[in-house]
């Protein structure tokens, strides 16, 4: 009979396996490998999968439920070791991981721009010290746009697993102890339901703490641990097998649900999870007695095959999609998806027959175990530091010395907007001193307030030069993802977005408590508000997209109406015309390899004309009652047109930051006389309005 140790794969939970005397191998969890890593496969490659992210928790509850037997038993039998432990885990984790970091690597320093390559570096050296899952969780969230430029994204499960068996068998070993090993199972389910509680609480303050950290993710580890701890153990090999059969059978479908109903939309993880984890726990619990209906079913040769290359597949899979865009320098349409869902089965295959289950064989990897840590660990800090010099190089822009200073530029003015403290991030709004843009002012006074979220804040080099041509002096007030809509709470919930509540009511304030202001100017990513890419709700309860556009329409009304009856001018910006994530990164990866240009286009984007209608049918409808008290300024006016499409680039300038999203200060230039015209116009409305007040008799 095959056993564990020499057919059971690493998946990204990267099992490490018994040896071949003990644990009998149970196809039925290579089948359940299959079932986490496809979802995961198809979901990248945006194939038919919404929900298939849901597989790395599967993953987790398979590695929990693996790790914890080994250690049990080994525990028992009085042989268990840290040292061994860690040298199988790098003997199971290690060999796989480091080639596809090395392969990554050679394709990026050749492949990859400066910026992305200083950002692939950052990311190399994270996910080589395995804390990648702490970088990302700074960054940005796992569904935002800018995540899908991180080719080693994928590899922050497993650094939430190295951190968890970082503690775990210390843990098990200590709970061993005669006196307290009764304690074992209360102390797991302490950390179930401690876990399980801080994740659903972190799912509404702080998304992506609970999507990427330990803490909120360690539940679905103890999940698994918990049944192989006796007595749950050895009750569930007790389960008369229609039981049993009904288990797995009811855990494939509760998988399959979560696949197909869940999307970037659903909080996760949280109380969501558990379905998809408890289905995984229900198949692995159904097998524990002998083979059921579901794992029998699981156990056909096309799972198992998918299954024993799964951790290769798991760690192939994204670096391949994401280079294999840079490679084509488009987005991929589905041909090129599916081709390259191929071509990572094949790599997957290369790297488990080669390079997997050579590393993993007693008579390839003869070793100590201390001696087989130390060049693990050594192997991982050189692959550190290759990103560290990466990213400290600055992605070596020297490579193409002719376009270095232009990249250099077009680098510097993006990550000053990223920085810059004006854009907040918390819920506190930034001191009016620091934030003042036109005529300077000695007492920090102004008439005019720039207020939304970071598409206000593209606005700040073109209000400067109006300011300073009229003399007239704004303050900016913006927080990054919070359009200016006081009360009202955005969903799916994100990390910066949890304080826009609180803000946009102190920014509210802040504008309505001081008299000198005469102008407000609004501006947001309000695509994302009109299309239900972002849902507006006041008690937290998910609204339909017609609901929430009603939200809309009538909260920005609202607000406006506010504005207008406290004696302020409004001038509403519009929608600035968004290039996909490809598209600006296209243009500096084609300049950077000599391509042409040409490929980077918008082009006649059906899509950007429909937003806009959407957008004014939206804005109109929130301003309608109004309509003479107020103006607009729309974007897409002057940077696309129904004949020509819109355009990235005016006079060889970019007219988009490296961030894919806000205008740079040359594409702000292009608005500037029309906006300098409605300023000038709104502040002579302001001054008329004041006379009539001061002089009734006119």
């Amino acid at each position: 009979m095959l056993r564990l140790s020499k057919r059971a794969p690493a998946t990204s939970s990267s099992a490490q396996l018994p040896s071949p005397s003990k644990n009998e191998y149970r196809p039925d969890i290579d089948g359940l490998r299959a079932l986490a890593v496809l979802p995961v496969i198809l979901f990248h490659a945006n194939l038919f999968s919404t929900g298939g992210f849901i597989g790395v928790d599967v993953f987790f509850v398979i590695s929990g439920y693996l790790i914890t037997q080994i250690i049990e038993r080994e525990l028992k039998e009085g042989s268990f070791s840290l040292l061994v432990f860690y040298q199988r885990r790098m003997r199971r984790i290690f060999p796989a991981l480091f080639a596809m970091f090395a392969g990554s690597t050679a394709i990026a320093f050749f492949g990859l721009p400066p910026k992305e390559l200083q950002d692939f570096g950052e990311s190399l050296q994270a996910s080589a010290a395995f804390y990648s899952n702490i970088l990302f969780y700074q960054q940005s969230g796992y569904f935002a746009p800018q995540a899908e430029l991180q080719p080693f994204l994928h590899t922050w499960t497993l650094a939430v697993e190295e951190q968890f068996y970082f503690c775990w068998p210390l843990l098990l070993m200590i709970l061993n102890l005669p006196t307290i090993s009764k304690l074992k199972v209360p102390a797991s389910l302490a950390i179930f339901f401690g876990s399980l509680w801080l994740s659903t609480n972190w799912v509404a303050e702080a998304p992506n703490a609970a999507f990427y950290l330990l803490p909120s993710r360690a539940w679905e580890l103890a999940l698994g641990a918990l049944l192989c701890l006796p007595p749950v153990s050895g009750r569930l090999a007790r389960l008369p097998r229609t039981v049993a059969s009904v288990a797995s059978l009811t855990g494939i479908f509760m998988l399959g649900v979560a696949v197909i109903a869940f999307n970037k939309l659903t909080p996760f993880p949280g109380l969501a999870a558990l379905l998809p984890c408890l289905g995984a726990a229900l198949i692995i619990a159904a097998g524990v007695g002998g083979p059921s209906t579901g794992g029998k079913l699981l156990s056909l040769r096309p799972f198992v095959w998918t299954g024993l290359i799964s951790y290769s597949l798991y760690l192939w899979h994204w670096p391949i999609l994401f280079f294999g865009g840079v490679i084509v320098n488009h987005k991929l349409d589905l041909p090129q998806r599916c081709f390259l869902v191929v071509l990572t089965f094949f790599v997957a295959w290369l790297s488990w027959r080669f390079v997997e289950t050579p590393f993993r064989h007693s008579k390839v990897v003869r070793s100590e175990s201390w001696n087989w840590v130390k060049r693990g660990l050594w192997a991982s800090a050189s692959f550190a530091a290759i990103g560290s010099v990466l990213f400290i190089g600055e992605g070596f822009p020297g490579r193409r010395p002719d376009i270095a200073s232009w990249i250099k530029e077009q680098t510097a003015e993006t990550t000053k907007f990223q920085n810059w403290s004006c854009l907040a991030r918390g819920e506190t709004v930034p001191d009016a001193k620091g934030c003042l843009l036109g005529a300077p002012s000695a007492t920090s006074q102004y008439e005019v307030v720039l207020w939304g979220d970071s598409h206000a804040t593209q606005l700040a080099p073109g209000i400067n030069n109006i300011g300073q041509h009229l003399g007239v002096t704004t303050r900016l007030i913006s927080k990054a993802g919070c359009g200016p809509i006081p009360g009202v709470k955005y969903l799916p919930l994100e990390e910066m977005r949890v304080g826009c509540p609180a803000f946009n009511d102190a920014a509210l304030k802040a504008v309505l408590e001081n008299n000198k202001v005469r102008v407000v100017v609004l501006a947001a990513h309000w695509a994302a508000h009109s299309d239900g890419g972002l849902l507006l709700t006041f008690d937290g309860q998910r609204p339909t997209p017609d609901e929430s556009r009603q939200r809309f329409v009538s909260s920005v009304g609202k607000l406006v109406t506010t504005l207008v009856d406290s004696g302020r001018q409004v001038i509403l910006v519009g929608q600035t015309p968004i290039p996909s994530a490809e598209l600006v990164a296209c243009i500096y990866r084609a300049r950077f390899i000599g391509r042409n240009e040409n490929m980077c286009s918008f082009g006649k984007s059906e899509r950007n004309a429909s937003v806009e209608h959407l957008v004014n049918q939206v804005l109109d409808g929130a301003v309608s009652q109004l309509k003479s008290k107020i103006q607009i300024l729309r974007p897409y006016d002057y940077l696309c047109s129904n004949s020509q499409g819109c355009i990235l680039e005016a006079d060889g300038k970019l007219l988009y930051m490296m961030d894919n999203q806000h205008l740079s200060a040359n594409g702000v230039r292009l608005l500037e006389p029309d906006f300098e015209k409605l300023i000038k116009s709104a502040l002579v409305a302001v001054k008329s309005s004041e006379v009539s007040v001061k002089d009734p008799a006119n």
